[in-house]
């Protein structure tokens, strides 16, 4: 005797949110990809310009863009 086991229930995917510590992390690595991590593609290449100029003009306001850049990452998934 065959027996026929219908499964219908529908596959569930939980997403988590991004992590506000990995995207600090990502973006102290290079500057934007915290945003890129955290959904944000058009920001991230904007930090990551914004960054790279800033550092190639002054070195000290390429840090507080860089600082400024990973607070932004932070804050990007703790808003999620």
């Amino acid at each position: 005797m065959m027996t026929w086991d219908y499964d219908f229930e529908p596959d569930v995917v939980v997403q988590r949110a991004p992590s506000p510590g990995i995207a600090a992390v990502l973006s102290v690595l290079l500057p934007g990809l915290g945003q890129v991590y955290a959904g944000r593609l058009l920001a991230g290449a904007l930090w990551f310009l914004a960054t790279t100029v800033s550092y190639s003009l002054i070195l000290l306001p390429g840090f507080l863009v860089h600082a400024l850049c990973i607070w932004s990452a932070y804050r990007s998934c703790r808003w999620y």
